[in-house]
């Protein structure tokens, strides 16, 4: 028997959670989906934009890090839906749940699953670790903005 993907293993955290999706660095879900019976509130179109502009923003965000430390999650409040946008790699993992969902409770969840997984660059690795430099925090804020 395999063993669960990150996005399996993620959406059964919580009843609440109706998306797990990890989006590289083009906008695209390459794993993860819609818990069984959820019905998406966006077409494919508009659901593809959602996830290009939430990398922009996480991408946009990442480049304060050097002042403001590192994204640890972004998270956006609907009336239908919230959102959480988490960095993994050079892409996000992307959650969705329903609008009384305990975000804390799950953002809490999900970091855990992370940092087990090793799976996150600002959640992975002992406090003891070496931080990347300036030079490198800035050499990648730029690249990530070239590559738009």
């Amino acid at each position: 028997m395999r063993e669960p993907t990150l996005c399996e293993r993620i959406i059964k955290l919580d009843r609440s959670i109706r998306f797990v999706g990890i989006v590289n660095n083009r906008g695209e879900v390459i794993e993860g989906g819609f818990k069984q019976g959820v019905e998406p509130l966006l077409n494919g179109t508009d659901e593809q934009q959602m996830y290009i502009q939430s990398l922009s923003n996480l991408t946009m965000l990442q480049s304060y890090s050097d002042r403001l430390g590192a994204v640890r999650y972004s998270l956006t409040e609907h009336e239908k839906v919230t959102l959480m946008t988490f960095p993994l790699g050079d892409g996000i993992l992307c959650l969705s749940a329903m609008p009384k969902a305990k975000m804390d409770k799950i953002r809490d969840k999900v970091v855990k699953v992370l940092k087990s997984k090793g799976q996150s660059s600002t959640t992975s690795g002992s406090s003891s670790s070496k931080k990347p430099s300036k030079k490198k925090k800035e050499n990648k804020a730029k690249n990530s903005l070239n590559q738009r």
